[in-house]
């Protein structure tokens, strides 16, 4: 079976003590909402691919806060996928840029922390998303 490695970014904002979550409204092959993701290109690593799709997606430039240990697998049309989940900072105010050259996505909302997990449409994203608040929680609580 081939493998597809790549990688998922879970970008947020704080605002007045609050968490805002960068949500992506998928329009290719499916519809629904997820995090920002893709394949890791041939000679890059996953640090350089999740900031590479960040921007090509987003059009945003996050800075990395924390890789995730466990990476995300599923299988799909004889194809296993591997991906590796990281959490990024990005400002609200910064301008979203959608504009693709495959079509991917048509939309995307800043959602409060207690919102996100609902919206996300595929168990893995929920799962990796509430392993993504642990280990933020775990960071934020290191730092003070």
């Amino acid at each position: 079976m081939r493998v597809k490695h790549g990688v998922t970014a879970i970008i947020f904002d704080e605002r007045d003590g609050k968490r805002y979550f960068l949500l992506l409204h998928r329009v290719l092959n499916w519809k629904g909402w997820e995090f920002c993701k893709g394949g890791i290109e041939e000679g890059e690593n996953p640090v350089e691919a999740v900031l590479r799709e960040a921007m090509e997606e987003t059009g945003l430039e996050p800075r990395i806060v924390i890789q995730l240990p466990k990476k995300v697998t599923w299988t799909h049309a004889g194809m296993k996928y591997t991906y590796t989940p990281f959490i990024l900072s990005a400002s609200m105010d910064s301008k979203i840029d959608l504009q693709q050259q495959i079509i991917e996505h048509d939309g995307f909302r800043w959602v409060e922390e207690s919102g996100v997990e609902s919206m996300l449409k595929h168990e893995d994203n929920k799962k990796t998303f509430r392993e993504a608040l642990a280990a933020l929680n775990s960071e934020m609580k290191s730092t003070t």
